[in-house]
């Protein structure tokens, strides 16, 4: 009964999510109310539950406060861009234009960098416009940019995977290696998501493609392997992508003339310029991390408002702006970004408050235990769920691999296994589910100008759970 309790919060925001008739933020403030008894009881009379619910309702808000900031200036970048964007002009073309190679290098190369380089699901926003470019329709253009998360475990500089060798005393080089040796079996998955949409999408998929899509995922995977074996963690999905992006771009026939293909890219370039600058130069990076720092709580992340990614970008937004909007339109890029962003807002600060809440009373850690000691032996098969089910509810792979790495480093090592690669698998698995929490569905549907069709992309981006979780057990097997 005490089990069902702590299940009660993620069930009934499934079955309101599931009627159909159920908004997702109205469904996650249901789960945040059933969330309020489960925790009550978890905590089992340790703590004075006034300040309980207060102090890590508060954390909650903190937590998303980071992933706001980020919604709001991502939104701003994508208005901004829309609004100073030039007419579409016809160019002189050498050779048909195949929609599946561009749909290809969007998603899982360009998208792929700036997720690498700035984290946050910014790269998402970015496939999600360029596909829409394309002519790719919103609903489709959601469930093909969520390939754009591939890389998620080295998002932001590889936060996330850092945090998560250290939570789980992991040397950091080979927790990185063996994360990115396990995105083999998952890009096979993501590839086979990609070429059935490309072929529904009419695209241009055929064998030609998709033989040359799997060379350039094979050359994406060896620079990933390279980069963290002989580079760092925290580059070592910029090390997979860039050189990936430059070369693609010199191959294209296609490509705009020089001048026209600046103005195009000069916002993202600015943008990566930006956020690189800020941390791959570590006396400018050391600088800005330490002035202006708000930390209202010892154990939560700071924000560095001189350095976090969503003040960054928010400034790109209001640099790029300066150089090409007229002032008239300023107020209308701000009210569009306020209408796109609310429900995402929203919906996320729910969420996160509702995550904190049944992380601090302990209940992920109770419902893994009760399944060790219901399923012996076989409680290791039940890691990927608990890393998917920690990432969809989390949206971030730093909080999955919170509120799960070191209990998954324990089931590991109670069962024998090799502790390094079960939290590979726990950071990799719960990395590719971050693109389901319902936050960033919201913030996809507002990128998209689908406002308020959570439900409708959810029925689109559904069917890729059962082969990621299958492949993350039979992955588990090998263990």
């Amino acid at each position: 009964m005490q089990i069902l309790l702590y299940l009660a919060p993620i069930i009934l925001v499934i079955g309101l999510v599931a009627t159909g008739r159920v908004a997702l933020v109205h469904a996650g403030l249901a789960g945040l109310f059933a969330t309020l008894p489960a925790a009550a009881v978890a905590l089992h009379g340790q703590r004075d539950l006034l300040d309980f619910f207060v102090i890590e309702s508060l954390k909650g808000a903190w937590l998303a406060w980071h992933a706001i900031a980020v919604i709001l200036a991502g939104l701003t970048v994508h208005h901004v861009i829309q609004a100073a964007a030039p007419p579409a002009a016809d160019t002189p073309q050498s050779a048909p234009v195949s929609r599946h190679r561009q749909a290809y290098f969007l998603s899982f190369i360009a998208a792929g960098l700036i997720e690498t380089a700035i984290g946050f699901g910014v790269g998402f926003a970015l496939a999600i416009h360029g596909l829409r470019r394309l002519g790719v329709a919103p609903l489709p253009a959601v469930a093909v940019g969520l390939l754009s998360q591939m890389l998620v475990p080295w998002g932001g500089l590889g936060i996330g995977t850092v945090i998560g060798a250290a939570l789980g005393n992991l040397p950091l080089q080979g927790f990185g290696l063996s994360s990115a040796s396990l995105m083999p079996v998952f890009l096979l998955v993501l590839l086979s998501w990609f070429w059935w949409w490309s072929h529904r999408l009419g695209l241009g998929l055929s064998l030609r493609n998709m033989a040359l899509d799997l060379l350039w995922t094979a050359a994406l995977l060896g620079l990933l392997y390279l980069g963290n074996r002989y580079a760092s963690v925290d580059t070592a999905g910029l090390i997979a992508t860039a050189p990936l992006l430059a070369l693609g771009t010199l191959l294209n026939r296609n490509r705009p003339p020089l001048r026209a293909l600046l103005r195009l890219a000069l916002p993202y370039l600015l943008l990566i310029a930006v956020l690189l600058s800020t941390r791959l130069i570590p006396p400018l990076s050391q600088t800005l991390q330490s002035i202006a720092v708000s930390k209202p709580f010892a154990d939560m992340p700071a924000f560095p408002w001189a350095y976090q990614a969503g003040v960054m970008l928010l400034l790109t937004a209001l640099l790029y702006g300066a150089l090409t909007l007229k002032p008239q339109q300023i107020g209308g890029v701000l009210r569009q970004t306020w209408a796109a962003g609310r429900i995402a807002i929203a919906t996320t600060l729910i969420f996160l408050v509702m995550a904190r809440l049944m992380a601090a009373s302990g209940i992920p850690a109770e419902l893994a235990t009760a399944w060790q000691a219901v399923a012996g032996e076989q409680a290791l098969l039940a890691s990927p769920v608990f890393a998917a089910i920690a990432g969809g509810l989390t949206g971030s792979n730093t909080a999955s691999n919170s509120l799960l790495l070191p209990l998954q480093a324990a089931m590991a090592g109670s069962a024998g296994a090799s502790v390094l690669w079960v939290s590979a698998l726990q950071n990799v698995t719960g990395s590719l589910f971050t693109p389901f929490f319902p936050g960033k569905i919201a913030m996809a549907c507002a990128f998209a100008g689908i406002i308020g069709g959570e439900r409708l992309v959810y029925r689109q981006v559904i069917a890729l759970v059962p082969p990621l979780l299958v492949a993350a057990i039979l992955i588990t097997l090998a263990f």
